[in-house]
């Protein structure tokens, strides 16, 4: 028996890249038709991902502002309760976290899969020659994405707001680093509700817990 060779079936996965088979599909084949279902299908599975990532995340922000809002209400009365709470508020934000992280690995993954199958989709498409514009719409040229927002903020691209803008701050990992800020609040609330039990007292330039 002959050996099969190995660029036979799926190529790719190398440098992070999609593996998907015969990557030049033309036009008016059925290649070409499964190309654009499956652009179609990947895009809507990046924006599941990004809506689920904002669902959750506020489901664990209103769920430890309960928990913030029976520590302060409590007042220490009843130590034991407040250690409980701390403690649970600590690990329902290292899980916010986690989530966050998890929410935000899928969702570039779809999107760099959006990348590779719209430079394959629009290949198939030039290959035709039926059509002569092609619109990249998720194309890595950062320079060109900052060059048209500056291009639309006009003279506000100078200000402190447009030049924040233009810094291309990623909305998905915000959860993440609120997660991690919620879990360094809430050790250190745990570790105040342990203050009868040195060296985990409260530091002397704190007041009012």
């Amino acid at each position: 028996m002959e050996k099969k060779s190995k660029k036979d079936g799926n190529e790719g996965g190398k440098d992070g890249q999609i593996i998907i088979a015969n990557a030049t599909p033309s036009s008016d084949t059925e290649d070409l038709i499964a190309i654009k279902a499956l652009f179609e299908l990947t895009l809507e599975l990046r924006n599941f991902e990004i809506s689920q990532l904002v669902q959750r995340n506020n489901f664990f922000m209103i769920f430890q502002g309960v928990l913030l809002a029976g520590v302060v209400q409590s007042s220490h009365t009843k130590p034991v309760v407040s250690f409980l709470v701390c403690l649970a508020g600590l690990i329902v934000s290292i899980y916010q976290t986690r989530m966050a992280a998890g929410a935000k690995f899928w969702q570039d993954y779809w999107q760099e899969a959006l990348v590779h199958i719209e430079k394959i989709m629009l290949g198939g498409l030039f290959s035709s020659k039926k059509r002569r514009i092609f619109v990249h719409l998720f194309h890595q040229d950062d320079d060109q994405k900052t060059r048209m927002v500056k291009k639309q903020l006009g003279d506000s691209s100078g200000t402190i707001v447009g030049k924040m803008i233009l810094k291309r701050y990623s909305v998905s990992q915000i959860p993440i680093y609120v997660g991690i800020a919620l879990s360094a609040i809430w050790l250190f609330l745990t570790l105040c509700t342990l203050r009868g039990y040195p060296p985990l007292g409260i530091p002397s330039f704190i007041v009012g817990f």
